[in-house]
């Protein structure tokens, strides 16, 4: 699917996210686990919550001035339930992270299949040409 340009970074992203989520979903041992629950939250924090950021600071206020309310507080909710069981890892709790894997995958769907193309859709195309 082609991407306006103010949303193909973010688009792009997902791909990380994705690996991060199988990776996570294919893990099946103790040894496993255990080194996902030190490199997931390092992952996380240095570029799935750059990329949550970016999203609450520039696209979700277009949105919600837009009218897509809903859209935004189902994104921003799922963005703090993500920090908080990345928090949960960081302390050293390995049940937060398939549930984290699975909620990472499905939001990734939810934001190409629903998030973006509501905001091609009602965001003006002054807003979606001009970032790249």
């Amino acid at each position: 699917m082609k991407r306006s340009p103010a949303l193909l970074k973010l688009s792009r992203e997902h791909h990380t996210a994705l690996v991060l989520a199988l990776q996570i979903a294919r893990a099946d041992d103790p040894e496993t686990m255990a080194e996902l629950l030190v490199s997931v939250p390092a992952i996380f924090r240095d570029e799935v919550d750059a990329h949550f950021q970016r999203e609450d600071d520039e696209l979700l206020p277009r949105l919600a001035a837009a009218g897509a309310l809903v859209l935004v507080e189902r994104t921003l909710a799922e963005h703090r339930e993500m920090r908080n069981l990345v928090a949960q890892m960081s302390a050293g709790d390995v049940r937060a992270l398939k549930p984290f894997g699975a909620m990472l995958k499905a939001h990734v769907h939810f934001e190409e299949r629903e998030l973006f193309v509501t905001a091609e859709t009602i965001l003006p195309a002054a807003y979606l040409g001009r970032h790249a």
